[in-house]
């Protein structure tokens, strides 16, 4: 068993008294210790969700919204999930920015959220909220920080993406350090 992807760069970091250390350069960098508060609060939600070891959670964010697909990365990460660029008809959230097109309507078997489809978090433009039935990143994102998900412990073939183990995926992050531009970690990340 070994930690997770996001337990090795947030937490483990925080914990080595690196937490005002930057981890993602920008206009304004974000600290270790500020990105785990978001990613822990995202994977709050998403465990809340249905996600949980195994499951794939189909990441279909925009150019611009670079960022935000690191912390839904590495909070897929944190709880076990999947992640996958793809969609997933069977996955019981989809996260996406509102510039992205919805996927047509699919059945969830097993749904008990009363409208039996997958949810759509989204990451709606600065100033405006998502549309109904979607949740909105940032309402979401403060109910996640009432119940923080902890860092799952995980074996190292678990996989971390489609066609990639944890293992893997741990030591193609190895090979780089941080601070990170955001567009870079988000390649390396594979969402």
């Amino acid at each position: 068993m070994t930690p997770n992807l996001s337990f090795l760069l947030l937490d483990s970091a925080v914990i080595a008294g690196r937490a005002e250390d930057p981890f993602l350069l920008g206009s304004a960098p974000w600290t270790h210790a500020r990105l785990l508060e978001e990613v822990a609060a995202l994977g709050g939600v998403l465990r809340h969700l249905g996600v949980e070891p195994g499951v794939t959670v189909p990441v279909r964010m925009a150019g611009e919204h670079d960022l935000e697909a690191v912390v839904v990365a590495l909070a897929v990460a944190r709880i076990g999930g999947v992640v996958t660029r793809e969609v997933d008809p069977a996955a019981p959230v989809v996260v996406t920015s509102a510039s992205e097109p919805a996927p047509a309507a699919v059945e969830v078997p097993g749904a008990d959220d009363g409208v039996g489809g997958q949810v759509r978090l989204v990451r709606a433009a600065p100033g405006e909220q998502a549309a109904e039935p979607d949740l909105d990143w940032g309402v979401m994102l403060r109910a996640g920080r009432t119940d923080p998900a902890a860092a799952a412990v995980l074996d190292p073939g678990s996989a971390y993406a489609p066609g990639t183990t944890l293992a893997a995926q741990l030591e193609a992050v190895a090979a780089t350090r941080a601070p990170y531009v955001p567009a870079e970690l988000r390649r390396l990340l594979q969402v």
